[in-house]
């Protein structure tokens, strides 16, 4: 043999491989045999029910579900499984679906229960679907225990009560404290009111008597006992503005205080008060300027307006040092007058102007010129602002000034009401 044939005939004996022998192919499964397996994984009952009421068909889930075998269902009417007390009229809702076949839940809305062989009764869902065979209408059931979700609802409705009852007595507790709260601050404001007239009364005779000596119709006074004299109207006048602030505050908190509503010159009105203002401006060498451009009528209480446009201008005086600027600006917007007193005074930190309106709250417990008054100037200025069915607001930085801005209904029958009683109610 040639060396070359002996060669080829080599190398066809390494590569060749054995052949391998075909093996019969897997049989099948069968599309129903499919379905049944289907059938078996659904964790909810499937039962199968023809039109005599019996079981022809169930899963293992309704063999555990109602505690049966499979021998022991099938051919079984469905109302075994319904409770007993249930099985008189079930006919007649099969009979009904019967006449209405549809893909539905059943009893919906109504909490349902299903029997097990041992008598238990437990709560399920159970939706319905029609199936047609050989002409007639066979019903499937698919049946769900919600036993766990039942449990889960009545705990969360056991702990629903029990806060509800819970918070409903906190709520008693807490609308008897507040009912408490609000006598308290009821006495309070009455005995206030009461001890701001009884102080009032020596007070005024301290004024008037020396007021007499002030003008020496006794007699005449030296040059210290004038000024002794003086000392005493000033810090009396002083101490009976202190008086009547703390009692307005009471009337507003009592429902006491009564706004008195007119037409008249809010220009005039402004000038009465800038004329008071200008002396104690003058004496800091402070410019007062008036730059309103509101020359009409304003339908409000006068008297209290004044005290508003008083204790803001005051305010903007006290804290503005020499060479400073204090000015009034007005003008009409969307029915409400704006009232703006600004000045170029030492300014109001941020973290203080959220509380500038409170009772008693004074800025800056450091500056001596806070000292000299209450604290209630500005609490008595929002609340007669607010009883006009206005709003107050505030600009303010440190060392660059405030502009106190006020609005006022415009309208001859405002939306303000006379009293702290019906502002509240």
């Amino acid at each position: 043999m040639p060396a070359s044939t002996a060669a080829k005939d080599k190398r066809t004996t390494v590569t060749e491989r054995p052949k391998k022998t075909k093996q019969p192919p897997a049989h099948p499964e069968s599309l129903e045999q499919r379905y049944l397996k289907l059938l078996e994984a659904v964790p909810d009952a499937i039962l199968e029910v023809n039109p005599h009421g019996q079981i022809m068909l169930l899963n293992q889930a309704a063999e555990r579900m109602f505690g049966y075998s499979r021998e022991e269902l099938l051919g079984l009417t469905v109302e075994t499984l319904v409770p007993a007390a249930l099985r008189g009229r079930h006919h007649e809702h099969r009979a009904s679906y019967a006449d209405h076949p549809q893909t539905r839940p059943m009893g919906s809305g109504l909490e349902l229960e299903a029997q097990k062989k041992d008598g238990t009764l437990f709560p399920v869902e159970i939706s319905l679907s029609p199936n047609w065979r050989d002409g007639e209408l066979n019903i499937i059931a698919s049946v769900r225990d919600i036993t766990e979700r039942k449990r889960a609802e009545d705990r969360i409705r056991a702990i629903r009560e029990q806060f509800t009852v819970e918070l409903s007595a906190k709520n008693d507790q807490l609308e008897a404290r507040n009912r408490e709260v609000e006598r308290a601050n009821r006495l309070k404001s009455e005995f206030v009111a009461s001890m701001s007239h009884e102080l009032r009364t020596p007070l005024h005779t301290i004024i008037g008597f020396s007021e007499l000596l002030a003008e020496e119709v006794e007699g005449t006074l030296n040059a210290k006992q004038k000024r002794f004299v003086g000392h005493v109207l000033q810090d009396a006048h002083h101490l009976l503005e202190l008086i009547n602030e703390v009692l307005d505050l009471s009337k507003i908190e009592s429902g006491k205080l009564e706004l008195q509503p007119e037409l008249f010159e809010f220009s005039d009105c402004l000038e009465e008060v800038l004329t008071g203002a200008r002396q104690a401006a003058q004496s800091k060498n402070v410019r007062l300027e008036n730059r309103s451009n509101f020359a009409a009528q304003l339908y409000a209480d006068r008297t209290r307006v004044r005290e508003i446009l008083n204790n803001l201008l005051s305010n903007a005086v006290k804290f503005t040092d020499s060479g400073g600027n204090v000015w009034v600006e007005s003008s009409v917007n969307s029915g409400f007058l704006e009232i703006t007193v600004a000045d170029s005074g030492i300014g109001i930190a941020p973290e203080e102007q959220a509380a500038i309106f409170e009772k008693f709250y004074q800025v800056g417990g450091d500056n001596r010129r806070i000292r000299e008054g209450t604290g209630l100037g500005l609490a008595i200025t929002r609340q007669l602002v607010e009883l006009h069915g206005g709003q107050i607001f505030l600009e303010s930085s440190p060392n660059r000034g405030s502009r106190f801005t006020v609005t006022l209904p415009l309208a001859k029958t405002p939306a303000f009401r006379s009293t702290v009683d019906r502002k509240q109610s």
